[in-house]
């Protein structure tokens, strides 16, 4: 049976009394991103942050890049604790110069957080979506995606990044504290309308 999202999400007022706080979470290449761009088209008010956007470089021996978690805590995070609808945050763009950017968030009805962790940011979340894809799957799509060589990609996601997912599995259990739970594996149009 198809969950209907608006219901799901609209059918009480928002927790902080100004906008909603949906989290997209699961492990990298589980298909966050897709569900989120679906969701869009069925939340079409609400506003898209995409966590990746303070993913950058790092001094990892295998991995190119990390989350840069304290400009994330303070540029994004301080802000939707204190119930901010309109601010100014600098995502990472790998592919600009200068790679640091302004860019405006502003949330109308609510705001859509896709990340792999997000249910750990200490929001009082009006919804919270965990994509369930098998490890396995999601290590073959994060390698098709990636850009550095198969055996350093192979590397990175073996010893840096499912450890790091499996913590948060371990801690924030999201299969049990999750609203929704989405199958990774089935069209996302089967699943939700």
């Amino acid at each position: 049976m198809k969950i209907d999202i608006n219901e799901k999400i609209l059918s009480q007022p928002p927790r902080n009394g100004k906008f909603y706080l949906i989290a997209i979470d699961g492990r990298g290449g589980a298909g966050k991103t897709t569900l989120t761009e679906y969701i869009a088209k069925l939340l079409p008010e609400f506003t898209i942050l995409n966590g990746d956007e303070y993913f950058e470089p790092a001094k990892n021996t295998i991995a190119f890049g990390a989350f840069n978690e304290e400009r994330f805590e303070r540029e994004v995070l301080e802000k939707l604790r204190n119930n901010e609808a309109t601010f100014t945050y600098h995502p990472y763009d790998w592919h600009k110069k200068p790679h640091l950017q302004d860019k405006e968030l502003n949330i109308t009805r609510g705001i859509i957080i896709e990340r792999s962790s997000s249910f750990a940011f200490k929001l009082d979340y009006d919804l919270k979506i965990w994509v369930e894809t098998p490890a396995k799957l999601a290590l073959q799509r994060g390698q098709e995606r990636d850009e550095m060589p198969l055996e350093q990609g192979y590397r990175s996601w073996k010893e840096v990044w499912q450890p790091q997912e499996d913590a948060h599995f371990e801690k924030y259990r999201p299969l049990e504290t999750a609203d929704i739970v989405i199958d990774g594996t089935m069209p996302f149009d089967e699943q939700l309308n």
